[in-house]
């Protein structure tokens, strides 16, 4: 008798076991939390799961800890919640994109992503927090007005890696991963009022603007040099005759040169004393001392000896 009721229990719950097994085998589109429900039971979905773009309110995908294949909403424009708390493992993409207004995005347990992720273009999302994602075989890209993005336990981002975020955003914390060698393929983070680079990034930006530098310089310096070069052709090279070097005369073959002297420099500046009469011209036998006014005119005779003819002999004054 007992028999009986345990058969009919297993009758009654065997199209349900197989109607569980038959959805976990296969992809998914969700439409509403009640076909989120439906997969309750599945602890993996082999195929990817998308997300409806007539899909409102809130969807919360519990239970399930793999999805072979993607996760995908885009364009669900009145969805405000989507959560997949247990999720650990993507083996394809993760996408949410165009999302007006998602305000809460939770995947907390997920932890690896076999291709990549890409979150973009969802305006009222603010805060973005994968706390246990370790590695992201594919590309990382997180661009909107994001508040804050948290990625405490990332280790391992294989392809380019780009992240954008509002205002007050801080990409210090995700700078720091750089250092750590957790982005391989290519890594920025900026924000709408300006951006921060990594350190790597940085010193490239600063070399090439030294090499752009000293190519200015040097290109300045050619310019020059060629315009001097077809300056000199045009015109003969001559040294100047104010640097030209003086040239050393022998003084001994040397001919002075006078100049002759101006006739109105020769006119006596101060004017000369008067001189008294002209002296009287000798006649060879008798010697008269000049007159002067005013003075005696002596008399002199000659000599019985003869003449005076030399200046040792003075004549002999009579006494009238």
């Amino acid at each position: 008798m007992l028999l009986l009721p345990s058969l009919l229990l297993l009758a009654t719950s065997w199209p349900v076991v197989i109607a569980d097994s038959d959805s976990c085998s296969s992809s998914a589109t969700i439409s509403s939390q009640s076909d989120a429900d439906t997969y309750a039971n599945c602890d993996q979905i082999d195929g990817s799961v998308t997300i409806s773009s007539s899909a409102s309110g809130s969807i919360i995908l519990n239970n399930v800890t793999e999805i072979k294949g993607s996760f995908t909403a885009e364009g669900a424009s009145g969805l405000t919640t989507l959560a997949a708390p247990d999720l650990e493992t993507l083996e394809g993409a993760l996408t949410v994109d165009s999302m007006s207004s998602l305000s809460n995005l939770s995947m907390n347990s997920l932890s690896e992503v076999s291709s990549g992720i890409t979150i973009i273009a969802n305006p009222k999302l603010k805060h973005l927090e994968f706390e246990d994602l370790e590695e992201v075989d594919g590309q990382l890209k997180l661009t909107g007005s994001f508040s804050s993005v948290s990625l405490p336990s990332l280790d391992q981002v294989k392809g380019q890696t780009t992240i954008r975020g509002g205002r007050s955003m801080s990409c210090t914390a995700l700078n720091n991963l750089q250092s750590e060698d957790v982005y391989h393929g290519g890594y920025s983070c900026s924000t709408s009022s300006g951006s921060s680079l990594s350190t790597g990034a940085k010193a490239g930006i600063a070399i090439g603007v030294i090499v752009g530098v000293l190519l200015i310089l040097f290109l300045m310096w050619w310019v020059f040099r060629q315009r001097r070069v077809r300056q000199k052709r045009r015109r003969p090279s001559q040294t100047p005759a104010s640097i030209s070097p003086p040239v050393l005369k022998d003084e001994k073959q040397s001919t002075p040169q006078y100049q002759p002297i101006p006739s109105s420099d020769l006119s006596p500046k101060v004017p000369r004393k008067p001189v008294g009469l002209a002296p009287a011209l000798l006649d060879g036998r008798s010697i008269y001392e000049a007159a002067y006014p005013a003075s005696p005119i002596p008399v002199y005779h000659e000599l019985d000896a003869g003449p005076v003819f030399s200046t040792h002999q003075r004549p002999i004054n009579s006494e009238s």
